[in-house]
């Protein structure tokens, strides 16, 4: 199983509508995945919906398991530090999904009122700029630095951060803003308070179960938006 599939499974395994961001094949897939997972036996069913903590081996290495089923060792970390890593692990799909929402409505609001090369004739002035040439920026790193290495995505949004996705919806508010997200305010906060915590879980830090109850919360007042608006987000193209 690769790393994609298995954040895409535990996300799955989490409750989150994964059709509602990923392509159907990919959820074929994926739901394939769960079933496999799901048919051993018992004690292996009871070790991947009971928290997996840290076990150290023979050899002095620390072995982690995680509930999809995917397991690592490392010699050096304190069996605490492992244990952080199955808390986050059901934390990191959540941040996923809703920022990759997040980017997935821009391309489809922007391409249906400005067409598929939104991205080079509206981001030309201002604040937006910036957000062009960020991406641009980072896209010449990739071809020139790391041509060993996959690219970050198919489109140049991918390359922008969050804070930088906030910008375009509050550029081009009145195409979100009430029809898909109900109040400026409102998501202004809603960003300021997500940013925080998506970095500490980014730059491979836990969260305390604050700041995990209120990702929590976020994805579902997210969810809760995305399906309200359904009607009004174009499909993709």
């Amino acid at each position: 199983m690769s790393t994609e599939d298995a954040t895409y499974l535990i996300a799955h395994e989490s409750g989150i509508r994964i059709d509602r961001y990923l392509p159907a094949d990919t959820v074929d897939r994926v739901r394939q995945l769960h079933t496999q997972t799901a048919t051993g036996n018992t004690n292996a069913s009871a070790a991947r919906t009971a928290p997996t903590r840290a076990k150290r081996g023979k050899t002095g290495s620390v072995e982690i398991r995680f509930p999809s089923g995917f397991k690592t060792e490392d010699a050096l970390l304190p069996k605490s530090r492992l244990n952080q890593a199955v808390a986050m692990a059901k934390i990191y799909p959540l941040l996923y999904v809703m920022e990759n929402s997040i980017r997935e409505l821009i391309k489809r609001v922007m391409a249906a009122q400005y067409g598929k090369d939104w991205w080079n004739t509206q981001l030309t002035n201002g604040k937006l700029k910036g957000v062009h040439k960020k991406a641009s920026d980072r896209m010449k790193s990739e071809d020139e630095k790391h041509t060993w290495h996959q690219h970050r995505g198919d489109h140049p949004i991918d390359y922008v951060d969050i804070k930088d996705l906030e910008t375009i919806v509050m550029a081009k508010q009145s195409h979100f803003i009430p029809g898909i997200i109900p109040d400026v305010d409102w998501f202004r906060q809603f960003m300021k308070e997500l940013y925080p915590s998506r970095n500490v879980v980014a730059h491979m830090n836990p969260l305390d179960s604050d700041n995990v109850k209120d990702v929590e919360l976020r994805t579902k007042k997210w969810a809760k938006i995305l399906k309200k608006a359904s009607a009004s987000i174009p499909k993709a193209t």
